[in-house]
């Protein structure tokens, strides 16, 4: 489980994060969705140490992740797995290459465990036969399974998506979402996403918090949220359902 309790966090006059509190649940996809410019990066990186939030604390299973040393955060962080939004792969490495390079920086595997690790990771996420290829040479939802597979690799018990659908067709991020989920529920991690896909909310869904101009202004189940009366959140949905439709006219 995380626990946000009551992070803020601004820049100059600028208060991105207003007040935050919420939880977490371990083995269950949660969405942070938002329109663009609501906080949602920026409450990501206050939650993993890229920003120091101005108030508040982040615990990790109790852990007091806000309060602890550079060096104390480094053993948290080992069971952290991040998929960036548009993946970060290392474009001079394999797609096996990228897999295995957080499991030759942190870990104490033989490079024949190593290998193992690699293989399952790419097999769970059906890319055993681009063990060679380079990031140029697949396609975008193959790359995002790839950072999939890194994220991973070193079988974290937290995984945290900044927008993993962005970019990709319906279809690919259909089956991005449900990866996401299987291996969710698979491995037992706490997983968080960040997105304004509503396909998202609603198929995987299991937790979801939205934020508005920094605030937390609903949380509920993603099959629950039709029946919220927040006006906020329903300007959010009809948005984003015009816009769907606007695409695909």
């Amino acid at each position: 489980m995380i626990e946000v309790k009551n992070i803020s966090k601004s820049f100059g006059d600028n208060h991105v994060i207003k007040n935050i509190d919420t939880q977490f649940e371990k083995g269950i996809v949660n969405l942070v969705i938002g329109r663009s410019g609501s906080g949602k990066t920026v409450f990501l990186k206050c939650m993993v140490g890229l920003f120091e939030p101005d108030t508040g604390e982040v615990l990790y299973d109790e852990r007091n992740f806000t309060r602890m040393s550079e060096n104390e955060r480094k053993n948290v962080r080992q069971d952290i797995g991040m998929v960036f939004q548009m993946g970060a792969l290392f474009d001079s490495l394999t797609v096996a290459g990228n897999v295995k390079f957080p499991l030759d920086m942190f870990s104490t595997m033989s490079e024949s465990e190593k290998k193992d690790r690699v293989e399952f990771c790419l097999r769970r996420v059906n890319l055993e036969k681009a063990h060679n290829l380079y990031p140029a040479e697949i396609s975008g939802g193959m790359r995002k399974r790839t950072a999939i597979a890194r994220a991973i690799s070193l079988n974290p018990k937290y995984l945290f998506c900044d927008e993993p659908n962005s970019g990709l067709d319906p279809e690919t991020s259909i089956l991005i979402d449900n990866l996401v989920m299987e291996l969710t529920h698979e491995f037992n991690m706490t997983t968080v996403i960040i997105t304004h896909d509503m396909n998202s909310v609603f198929e995987i869904g299991e937790k979801v918090m939205f934020l508005a101009n920094g605030s937390k202004l609903w949380e509920g189940k993603g099959k629950d949220i039709f029946q919220s009366d927040n006006e906020g959140l329903k300007e959010f949905i009809f948005a984003s359902e015009l816009m769907k439709r606007f695409r695909k006219s």
